[in-house]
């Protein structure tokens, strides 16, 4: 009998470790969050495809390559004309409450317009967090860009086997030039629960299996034409926690003639120190704070070797507003920059040295 209580005890106790849990929208992001997001070799060996009711996900011997800070901004901080469209009210249906720099723009050879910071807008309710729209400053000029059909990203609660879908779509036209449309249809599936292991942690989790199927619409003045093209299919496998803010775990997928390619893995972690400065463009061993800025705001980095760091600083327009060459020691280093003399608004600087390079925004006020 004492064999008996020791058994249902081990079990009450096993099934205690492994709960089915319900998310709302207090388990996501807001504005101010700063989360620390490690990314993996995508040739790392992980199992995407089991799933199902306590379930046991155990990717602890993921070994982070790199490391950045996934920010969620202040519509506010993003400058006075992305705040005034996406201002926060009910009347307003592009209304938005979460701002994110999504990096910059590749360069597009002869294009006779620049395009630069682009940013993404988010409103997040009790029901559901979707995107609203866009920015883009395109020629210097701020430019908001509203879905048209807004991209419904989760729904709440989340429960395990929920299931949902969207068809989001905006697009923008510059005069003489032409016109770009975008359109995507979203697929989600919660497929599974259980217990998730990283090198983060363990955590009682929900797996949500997002499909995401896009196309491109592209129309030419000059050349009096367009076309449309179908993107490759994305999948997106996302574990989340209770007040985990992000995504513990998102491997990312994309259809390669019929086959699933893995072409990203991220999870959410601590700093880790063995992460070197030879990733420097998504190290988290270069910070900025604070940001947002008033009069200044510093720089500093970690390296174990003795290098030098080219710093530009950047205005919205591309202009270059300070440079300057930054001689750095093994161990940490820190560079206070001012900007007292400098126009409110959203900036970006770039840290350049001999192993790598880093690019962060900072937003002035």
């Amino acid at each position: 009998m004492k064999h008996l209580y020791i058994i249902a005890a081990l079990s009450f106790s096993s099934m205690g470790t492994m709960a089915q849990i319900t998310l709302t929208d207090n388990d996501f992001a807001s504005a101010g969050s700063n989360i620390v997001v490690s990314h993996a070799d995508v040739n790392s060996t992980v199992d995407f495809t089991t799933t199902g009711a306590g379930q046991t996900w155990d990717f602890s011997s993921l070994v982070p390559q790199s490391q950045d800070t996934s920010s969620f901004l202040s519509v506010n901080s993003t400058g006075n004309i992305y705040s005034l469209f996406f201002v926060n009210s009910g009347f307003n249906s592009n209304r938005a409450n979460i701002a994110r720099a999504e990096g910059n723009i590749p360069t597009i050879p002869n294009l006779p317009i620049t395009l630069s910071d682009p940013f993404s807008f988010y409103y997040k309710s009790s029901n559901d967090y979707r995107q609203q729209g866009l920015g883009i400053t395109i020629s210097g000029i701020q430019t908001p860009i509203s879905y048209s059909s807004k991209d419904v990203v989760y729904t709440f609660p989340m429960n395990f086997n929920n299931a949902d879908s969207c068809n989001a779509a905006w697009s923008f036209s510059i005069p003489n030039l032409g016109y770009y449309g975008f359109s995507q249809k979203r697929v989600n599936h919660v497929d599974g629960w259980g217990t998730l292991i990283t090198p983060y942690g363990t955590f009682n989790a929900l797996r949500m299996r997002t499909v995401l199927a896009a196309h491109d619409s592209l129309y030419a003045d000059t050349l009096g034409f367009g076309y449309g093209m179908d993107r490759d299919k994305v999948v997106e496998y996302k574990w989340f926690g209770q007040n985990q803010l992000i995504p513990l775990l998102q491997i990312t997928t994309m259809d390669m003639l019929g086959i699933e390619v893995v072409t990203g893995i991220a999870y959410r972690d601590s700093v880790r120190a063995n992460v070197g400065i030879n990733q420097l463009s998504l190290n988290t061993d270069v910070q900025i704070a604070p940001n947002p800025a008033k009069n200044y705001f510093n720089f500093q980095v970690t390296t174990d070797k003795a290098q030098q760091i080219h710093l530009i600083l950047t205005n919205a327009q591309g202009a270059t507003v300070y440079k300057e060459v930054m001689n750095v020691v093994p161990g940490n280093n820190l560079k206070r920059i001012s900007t007292q003399n400098l126009a409110s608004g959203v900036y970006t600087l770039s840290a350049t040295s001999e192993t790598g390079n880093a690019v962060r925004k900072i937003i002035i006020e």
